[in-house]
């Protein structure tokens, strides 16, 4: 029979509790030879409290990563949860389907992230944990970035679903795609002279179009007349043997402006405007003939297709552009040499039989670039020089990974069933979130009664991926089975702030009660924090003035009453109270402060798990200082209020000859805390809003009953005191270096070997981690097991022993 571990209880505690008060964790690894399977069950123990200290990486993606969405390709940072849906990959049924997403932006400090340049020329900047979907020939698997050697492949989507949110018409499709190519726009600031003769100061704008081509010059005109109702000027120009279509008129060029044609010299940073990834594959395709008809070229006999441009970011859009055909190209530098100096162009090269036949679905305005692609002919060779996987998936090479570095913020989406999406074309992972801490949750809110009705879980769900748990992982229902777990929910009551209630509820998150925070429990230095400003500049000294005032009022004010008092200050000048007064007003925005804020009764139910979704600030100026306030208000409450009935506690303890003895209705119970993201509200240098009422729990919360959990990506970037403070940490992957000097610093005492031989040493699944523990002085590998939710002085003790009476 095989024992039970015990992660952060001591042998004593062991002999007299065995497995009471614990959660269930996951299995222990244990290796024989080449062989490494589970074994034992690893529990937690929650009798007592503890300081968590839960590290591992998170997959992430650079900002500028387009996405594809209901909307078209957009960059990552620029996806919008209420409106935009994911395609995501079915990786056991090789389908995609759209689903709903929700943005993760993580701040990052001294990291390297990898750049992997593909054979096809994309590229795609990832963090090192981030997995990607890639091939061994036979099977299609998920591998961390890390993991990746050069001549390795990656999976990406080879055809992409139509999208249609834009109703304009093909005349402006091709129009845009003529002047990207070979137009430009100028515009100029000066003085002129109208047909009067007077002189006056103006702006003069103007489009141009060039080209030799007649059928492109006369389908030009067409369109600007269709379009704008506007009659181009059409001549000759000898200095480029060619024809111009001009229009000089201001509202034509500023909406071109509009749509993302920049002005001037703009060949090198051209991009593809908006509106095309948003429109029709009709509308696509005319902008993309018009390019073509343009800077493109055609092999004599149909077998080669290429574009020219000196932008290779707008190569890499096209290149995105043209998978909605089908079709599959390669963009490679090419030397080119001018009056003795050497300059570097692109060229897009569409060179496969199945990707030149689909580009028939796209053809060409001019007539004789279209016979040459008539004369294409598939001969019965359905694919070439592409390494297809059915209809829908296409293998590329990794031709070479390099680090980049100097990057402060990355992102991610919480795809809750396919966990996938696609960026840059490549079918991406989405998160792994904070696994550990859900099930950590689960587990507390599923403990008997005797033990759970003593104990309350405060989730700070700072990046919305925790309102979830209240549905079944029915996603991973055979998973689950081989752990003999059922799918299910968990009972949480989800917590928004009070100005963001009605927009989660139009959203369909299962929110269940609004919350606010009491005005009046801010100090000074809180709303400095808020508005970033220092305490001793002239707008820091207004609101400690104002504030103080207030504060011996002994009443509850409203931020209406702080901005009625900064108004009465008359030893400031008028833009220093307009200034405080702006910065106030903007703070009632935030939907969060109230007269009367939330009891603390209401967030520490007992047994119960209480979600407090602060995700709503993800895109404030400041986000981090608000959600940091927050964090500190209630963290600074919890600890007053659980000194005073630890004192109460200790009292029943010495005239009660048990501690079985009925609890008072009105008692708190032990708390505790799980903070994802720790190292924004403990950073390692300086302070957030959060500093000072977290680290005071650190080194004084235990013996009042104050449990942390502590996640972050970044362990080598959190305050020290978590890690003299941890007892307990368990640890995913990480790879930064300072990262595993922070892990080893914790528990080099009886580390007989670096954190990294031991973390290199787990198998690469999910949920793979190493458990340190204090409190035993070993170190345990393990496997956290798999959610059952949807996957988005002495210190006293959780159980009430029967004890005999006091005795001196």
């Amino acid at each position: 029979m095989t024992f039970e571990i015990i992660i952060g209880r001591e042998d004593k505690d062991k002999k007299e509790l065995s497995n009471k008060a614990t959660i269930f964790l996951g299995k222990h690894y244990v290796q024989m030879g080449n062989v490494v399977s589970l074994s034992n069950r690893v529990l937690l123990d929650v009798a007592k409290p503890h300081v968590i200290l839960l590290a591992g990486k998170r997959g992430c993606l650079h900002g500028d990563t387009m996405i594809f969405t209901g909307k078209g390709y957009k960059k990552i940072k620029n996806f919008n949860q209420s409106q935009d849906k994911i395609f995501s990959f079915n990786k056991d049924t090789k389908k995609f389907e759209w689903e709903n997403a929700t943005l993760l932006r993580y701040p990052i400090k001294n990291e390297d992230l990898l750049k992997f340049e593909l054979s096809d020329g994309r590229e795609i900047i990832v963090t090192q944990e981030h997995p990607l979907l890639t091939s061994d020939g036979t099977n299609i698997l998920w591998k961390n970035a890390n993991e990746f050697e050069v001549n390795d492949q990656v999976v990406l989507a080879s055809t992409l679903p139509e999208v249609n949110n834009v109703s304009k018409g093909n005349s402006i499709s091709r129009l845009l795609g003529y002047t990207l190519a070979d137009g430009n726009i100028n515009i100029r600031k000066g003085v002129f002279k109208d047909s009067r003769g007077y002189f006056y100061n103006g702006t003069k704008s103007r489009i141009r179009i060039y080209n030799a081509d007649s059928e492109v010059l006369e389908q030009a005109e067409q369109d600007f007349e269709i379009e704008f109702n506007i009659r181009p000027t059409r001549y000759s120009r000898n200095d480029c043997n060619c024809e111009v279509i001009q229009v000089e008129n201001q509202k034509v060029v500023n909406n071109f402006i509009d749509l993302g044609v920049p002005s001037g010299n703009k060949s090198e940073i051209i991009r593809i405007p908006n509106i095309v990834f948003e429109s029709s594959n009709t509308f696509k395709a005319n902008f993309i003939n018009a390019l073509f008809c343009c800077d493109g070229s055609i092999h004599k006999t149909g077998r080669q297709i290429e574009y020219a441009s000196k932008s290779k970011e707008f190569l890499l859009d096209l290149q995105l552009l043209l998978t909605h055909f089908g079709i599959e190209s390669t963009i490679r530098p090419k030397i080119a040499k001018l009056n003795g100096n050497l300059f570097t162009n692109y060229r897009l090269h569409i060179t496969d039989n199945t990707s030149v036949e689909n580009f028939k679905k796209i053809g060409f305005i001019i007539n004789k670039k279209q016979q040459r692609l008539n004369l294409h002919m598939s001969n019965g060779t359905k694919r070439r020089k592409t390494h297809y996987i059915g209809d829908n998936l296409v293998c590329k090479r990794i031709r070479k990974i390099s680090f980049v570095s100097g990057l402060s913020e990355v992102y991610d989406l919480s795809v809750p069933k396919n966990h996938s999406f696609i960026a840059n074309g490549i079918i991406s992972h989405n998160s792994g979130k904070s696994h550990s801490l859900g099930v950590m949750a689960e587990e507390m809110a599923n403990l008997p009664e005797e033990i759970s009705k003593n104990l309350s879980i405060i989730i700070f769900d700072t990046m919305g991926i925790f309102w979830t748990s209240k549905y079944e992982n029915t996603q991973d229902e055979q998973l689950l089975k081989k752990w003999e777990i059922k799918p299910n929910k968990l009972n949480v009551t989800i917590f928004a702030p009070q100005g963001f209630y009605k927009e989660y509820k139009e959203n369909n998150i299962p929110v269940d009660k609004q919350f606010t925070i009491t005005t009046s429990d801010l100090e000074v230095s809180d709303w400095c924090n808020i508005f970033e400003v220092s305490l001793i500049s002239e707008i820091g000294i207004l609101i400690d003035k104002a504030i103080s005032i207030l504060k011996k009022q002994d009443f509850n004010f409203t931020i209406d009453d702080i901005i009625e008092e900064v108004k009465k200050q008359k030893d400031f000048s008028k833009d220093i109270i307009n200034a405080v007064e702006n910065r106030f007003n903007s703070a009632k925005s935030f939907g969060i402060f109230s007269e009367n804020g939330i009891s603390l009764q209401q967030l520490t139910m007992p047994g119960k798990v209480s979600i407090i979704d602060l995700s709503c600030y993800t895109n404030f100026t400041g986000s981090w200082n608000v959600k940091g306030l927050v964090i500190s208000i209630i963290s600074k409450k919890l600890l007053i209020e659980r000194i005073n009935k630890r004192k109460l506690e200790e009292v029943n303890l010495i005239e009660s000859s048990q501690l079985f003895s009925k609890p008072n209705e009105n008692e708190m119970p032990l708390v505790w805390l799980l903070i994802d993201e720790a190292s924004e509200y403990l950073p390692k240098k300086g302070k957030s809003a959060a500093s000072d009422a977290l680290i005071q729990i650190l080194r004084e919360g235990r013996q009042p009953g104050i449990s942390l959990v502590l996640a972050t990506q970044q362990p080598g970037e959190i305050h020290n005191d978590v890690l003299t403070q941890s007892d307990i940490v368990i640890s995913h992957r990480v790879t930064a270096k300072r990262d595993i000097e922070a892990l080893n610093s914790i528990m080099q005492s009886y580390l007989y070997a670096d954190v990294l031989k031991y973390l290199n040493k787990l198998p690469n699944l999910k949920g793979s981690a190493i458990v340190l523990d204090d409190n035993s002085e070993r170190i345990y590998p393990i496997q956290v097991r798999p959610r059952f939710s949807w996957h988005g002085g002495s210190s006293p003790s959780a159980i009430k022993k029967e004890k005999a009476l006091f005795s001196i």
